[in-house]
């Protein structure tokens, strides 16, 4: 229900921002290591942001995706060496003064999981909460490049998934 709210703000903030602004949508390819399992999961996908920056230094938006995750091994014995994770996350963007055309992005809300599995009882994880910091640059007027670091929480309090939880990432994107 919170999510429910938090997405449908984040929306009429975009709806209310598109009357004076341009909504800017970017997409392209991400590529993520996990560092918090031994092997680590390589992931490979595409995500999706629109944004409408609603003051002069502020931006909202949101972002979704698509990503496949796979280990040279799994993490259980009877596990699967791969999983897929739908991100629907809230954005707020903000541009750095260092260098123009360099910004800071918090990215937070829910990713759908698939094949992902609790190593207790095997029962599925339906996925969880994610938060992710972007450093970025966009170039050239239509290309974006962003390091990302964060994490999803696939598991609930003592009962740990065998998922990819901490990530480092890197986000290539077409501007539209």
């Amino acid at each position: 229900m919170k999510m429910r709210i938090v997405l449908l703000s984040i929306v009429l903030a975009l709806v209310y921002g598109a009357n004076a602004q341009t909504i800017k949508v970017n997409a392209g390819p991400e590529f993520l290591h996990s560092f918090s399992h031994d092997p680590g999961f390589w992931g490979a996908g595409v995500s999706a942001q629109g944004e409408v920056w609603v003051k002069e230094r502020l931006g909202l938006g949101l972002n979704t995706g698509f990503l496949r995750f796979a280990s040279t091994r799994p993490l259980i014995p009877t596990g699967t060496i791969t999983y897929n994770a739908i991100p629907v996350l809230a954005v707020i963007k903000y541009p750095l003064p260092l260098i123009k055309n360099l910004y800071g992005q918090d990215a937070m809300g829910y990713t759908i999981a698939t094949d992902v599995h609790y190593r207790n009882n095997g029962e599925k994880v339906p996925g969880g909460f994610t938060y992710y910091f972007s450093l970025g640059y966009e170039f050239a007027k239509h290309f974006d490049v962003a390091v990302k670091v964060g994490r999803s929480r696939f598991d609930k309090k003592d009962r740990p998934a065998n998922v990819n939880e901490h990530n480092l990432g890197l986000k290539l994107a077409y501007i539209f």
